[in-house]
Formats: structure tokens, C-alpha cells, sequence
């Protein structure tokens, strides 16, 4: 089993935490869009005429809201398991996750191959066809 150094422990602490800071810093800058001191969306129904427009983007703003707080997430459960013995350790095989792919994607809990696998082996959910 591979032992991550210090050092890399390290960056990988200061690159997460800079994406965590960047994260709150655009929800925080999408959630004061209206100007007014008070927290909420911007309502897109002022900047337009056409409603489906105005819900259109709502929902992009929304979705991208939950897209960030899900990453935010993430980044969390990767700090709080930065420290422990078994971070960088592939959640499936038990292999050493390369420290390449960690510093691609911190919260990496699988190592390339089993991430491959469970991907093909889902593939197929959530995507529904006619």
C-alpha cells in the first residue's frame, strides 16, 4: 500500500479548501443577485417579458445552486477523510489510488479501474429511454 507524504496530504488539503472557498464565494454572489441585502435568487421575471424565459433561467440558477452545495459536500467528506489512513485507498479494491488521480480529484474514493467498472455499471441508471 502506497502512504501519501505530508507534503502531498498537504496540497491536496490547500487545493480542496481553495475549491470549497471558491464554491461558497459563488453561491453566496448567486444567492445576493437582487442587490438588496437580502439572500435569493434573482427573479429573472423583472429582466424579462416571457415567462418560460424567466422560469428557464431560475432553473438553470437553481441547478447549478445544488450542483455546488452536492460539490461542497464532497469536498467536505474528502477533508474529513484526508487524515485518515485509509484516504487514497480504493474504496472497492483496496488498492493505492494514484496520487496523480488525487490531485485531479481529491475526493476520489475509487482508483481509475474500479471507477471505470462502476461507471459501465451504471451506465444504464437514471437515463431513461422510450
Amino acid at each position: 500500500m502506497h502512504v501519501l507524504t505530508t507534503e502531498q496530504r498537504e496540497s491536496l488539503q490547500a487545493t480542496l479548501t481553495a475549491r470549497a472557498d471558491f464554491l461558497r464565494d459563488r453561491n453566496a454572489r448567486a444567492l445576493d443577485q437582487r442587490g438588496d441585502g437580502m439572500l435569493g435568487l434573482a427573479n429573472h421575471s423583472e429582466e424579462t417579458d416571457d415567462d418560460a424565459v424567466a422560469d428557464l433561467e431560475t432553473s438553470l440558477d437553481t441547478a447549478l445552486l445544488e450542483r455546488n452545495v452536492f460539490e461542497l459536500s464532497e469536498i467536505m467528506k474528502a477533508l474529513e477523510r484526508l487524515n485518515a489512513p485509509a484516504y487514497g485507498e480504493c474504496a472497492e479494491c483496496q488498492e493505492s489510488i494514484p496520487y496523480a488521480r488525487l490531485q485531479a480529484n481529491p475526493m476520489a474514493t475509487r482508483c481509475t479501474a474500479c471507477q471505470s467498472a462502476h461507471e459501465r455499471a451504471h451506465a444504464a441508471q437514471g437515463h431513461p429511454t422510450l
